[in-house]
């Protein structure tokens, strides 16, 4: 078996990777993605390349014998005129530029697969970063806010086949945001001038869409979305079990949530969510 290979983005989910496949015998090769990777790397063999430099960091990763590869933290997609692209990045461009997220990252991971390294799954290292069925953490939910899980859930079911964002946001039985290319941070900043504080507590809920392969790109929430959700006014939210990952250890994501009195729970109608690419065999 040759060599793990981690493709860095913002975060620190990607050192913690590092850290823990080290610990299980690994020697983990680093890419740096340029602008986006925001951690300390220097105690692993590391480079750094621009998110166009596919053919480059391809080379790389054979270069350093890695046969399999994670893909870790938050990645922005820099606009079409940041791009510096090589030659492979230029011929996938054209394929990927407009797809939707799904999309995009399986033309990625057949990129890969065709120069013989797979992509795999973050659980494999963090296997214990996903929250079981009836996980709940605060104070009970009132009827209008278990409705209104029940409600983010079907919205998201729906939109899911869409490959239409991962996240929305409901207060009572109203569609306050649905999360699209901008991401989670700016959902939650552009609904909370619409928040009732008057009302029942507005929800958030997170879950993969229909088609999602969660090897490639398994929702994730942490202590920063919780800051956001808390200063937007936001007391509740819901995350299908299994199927979204943990940021951050289970107890430092407890204690964000006591300080701001936020709930966190798996308890809502999220029975059509998607259990991930069927066709997966890892």
């Amino acid at each position: 078996m040759g060599r793990l290979g981690i493709i860095a983005a913002s975060g620190t989910l990607p050192l913690e990777l590092a850290n823990r496949a080290k610990l299980q015998g690994e020697n983990p090769f680093i890419i740096c993605l340029e602008g986006q990777a925001d951690q300390d790397y220097s105690p692993f063999e590391n480079l750094s390349f621009a998110p166009g430099k596919l053919k480059a960091v391809t080379a790389a990763l054979h270069d350093k014998s890695c046969d399999r590869l994670l893909l870790a933290g938050k990645f922005i997609r820099p606009s079409l005129s940041a791009l510096k692209l090589d030659s492979a990045g230029a011929a996938l461009l054209g394929r990927l530029a407009l797809k939707g997220d799904d999309k995009a990252l399986r033309l990625v991971s057949e990129h890969f697969a065709e120069a013989q390294i797979k992509i795999l799954p973050n659980t494999d290292f963090l296997p214990n970063r996903t929250l079981p069925e009836n996980y709940h953490f605060g104070r009970p939910l009132t009827s209008a806010e278990v409705s209104a899980l029940n409600l983010g859930g079907s919205v998201l079911s729906q939109l899911g086949g869409l490959d239409v964002g991962q996240s929305v946001i409901i207060q009572q039985d109203r569609v306050l945001g649905i999360e699209a290319a901008e991401g989670t941070q700016a959902l939650i900043a552009r609904t909370a001038p619409l928040i009732d504080a008057s009302a029942d507590a507005a929800v958030f809920v997170k879950m993969a869409k229909t088609q999602q392969d969660k090897i490639l790109d398994m929702p994730v929430i942490g202590i920063a979305t919780l800051k956001s959700l808390a200063e937007a006014g936001i007391g509740v939210a819901g995350v299908a079990a299994g199927q979204t990952m943990l940021a951050d250890p289970l107890e430092a994501i407890e204690a964000e949530l006591s300080l701001h009195g936020l709930v966190l729970t798996t308890s809502f109608d999220s029975k059509d969510a998607p259990s991930g690419n069927a066709e997966q065999t890892s």
